[in-house]
């Protein structure tokens, strides 16, 4: 198969199929940035879960935020791929992360962070080792044994022995639980993987999980390689549900990987003076601003027929001007007992603001006389006070 270039589409999520170890197709989402991916990662889902399932899906989307580009897959046999569950196994799973790598690699880019949830999770320690592209990998609830993720069900494993499979019920949805499959879970070893994974490796897990307890990240932990964390992700459920815990493992994982991950679009360089501003993937008026090597993203309110995703360009306005006076504030206060500045700046007609300014500590009148003056003479006010000329130049 070719290479296949990466083109910006405007779009923020795209459904893809791609084969699995064995051959058959898998369905597949890659959740997209607003700008260029930095970097592309794989996510793997939970046991008999999907794509959809909020571990996945969430976590993915949210992920965007950071400029990652994340490939969440299904299973084979489950969700909308190809194949029967039953024949299925956790070994066959850790191959078809290995399987969407491959196909990443070759028809975007390398996936430099992998991540899985639940026995997604384990699989996704299982892997690691063989994908040569990664940089960290990160899992959430994930079991240290995996056998441990059809314990709930050690009531029917008899029948497994008797009939050689047995139907279970979950989420709803019948599945049908092999000998095959419980077979090779029970031939898995943990510690003949953790071993070798030489990646930088976070572990986020609920301390009140109960379906796979805390003390299997710790087993994880003390069996695998620094640079590694173990991080609690304080109050949610093993299946991720709770409103914003996803989201909050997301802005985990985000910044933590940030220090391993080596971006493959870059920008440029954008220094202090000067502002690059592009379309925002997905959005009508939506914008991602770059300055000083930071972006931000800016967009108009849902009234003026935007989506209400950002700062409106008159609240950066606002924005520069709460900033610009906090620091003049600060600058001015040095040897003065100041110990804190609140400013907060409210437009009250198309041309007209209040600048509400708080100032904390044992100032005396004419300390107070000093700040505000600073206040009002901030760079920012300078510039919209004078003459500004703005030379346009189209290329």
């Amino acid at each position: 198969m070719h290479r296949r270039l990466y083109i910006l589409v405007r779009m923020q999520s795209v459904n893809v199929k791609l084969p699995s170890s064995t051959g058959t197709a898998m369905a597949g989402t890659i959740d997209f940035p607003d700008s260029p991916p930095r970097a592309f990662a794989i996510f793997a889902h939970c046991f008999a879960g999907s794509r959809h399932t909020p571990g996945a899906a969430r976590t993915s989307k949210q992920l965007t935020t950071y400029g990652i580009a994340t490939l969440r897959f299904d299973f084979p046999g489950l969700g909308q791929s190809e194949g029967e569950f039953a024949d299925q196994s956790f070994s066959q799973n850790v191959d078809d992360i290995v399987a969407a790598a491959e196909w990443l690699t070759e028809n975007y880019a390398a996936p430099q962070l992998l991540m899985g949830h639940s026995l997604g999770g384990a699989a996704s320690l299982a892997a690691g080792s063989r994908i040569r592209s990664l940089k960290a990998v990160a899992t959430i609830g994930a079991p240290f044994d995996p056998a441990h993720s059809v314990l709930h069900y050690a009531d029917k494993i008899g029948e497994v022995d008797e009939k050689g499979a047995v139907e279970v019920t979950l989420g709803g949805r019948s599945l049908v639980i092999s000998r095959k499959f419980l077979e090779d879970l029970a031939e898995t070893n943990p510690e003949s993987y953790l071993g070798k994974l030489r990646k930088p490796l976070m572990l986020l897990h609920s301390p009140i999980d109960q379906t796979v307890g805390i003390d299997n990240a710790q087993n994880i932990f003390r069996r695998t390689r620094y640079p590694k964390s173990l991080v609690a992700l304080d109050k949610a459920d093993h299946l991720v549900t709770k409103q914003g815990a996803a989201a909050r493992a997301a802005d985990l994982i985000g910044a933590w990987s940030e220090q391993f991950i080596v971006p493959i679009n870059n920008p440029g360089e954008v220094g202090p003076d000067t502002a690059v501003a592009r379309p925002a993937v997905g959005t009508k008026f939506g914008v991602v601003v770059r300055n000083n090597d930071r972006e931000l993203t800016a967009d108009r309110t849902k009234k003026n027929g935007g989506k209400g995703n950002g700062f409106t360009p008159t609240g950066l306005l606002m924005s520069a001007l709460a900033s610009a006076s906090t620091q003049a504030i600060k600058e001015a206060g040095k040897r003065m007992p100041l110990d804190d500045v609140h400013v907060q700046i409210t437009q009250t007609n198309e041309t007209t603001f209040e600048r509400h300014i708080t100032l904390e500590g044992e100032l005396d009148a004419a300390d107070k006389a000093t700040l505000l003056e600073a206040a009002a003479n901030n760079e920012v006010e300078a510039l919209l006070r004078g003459d500004i000329t703005i030379q346009d130049i189209a290329e």
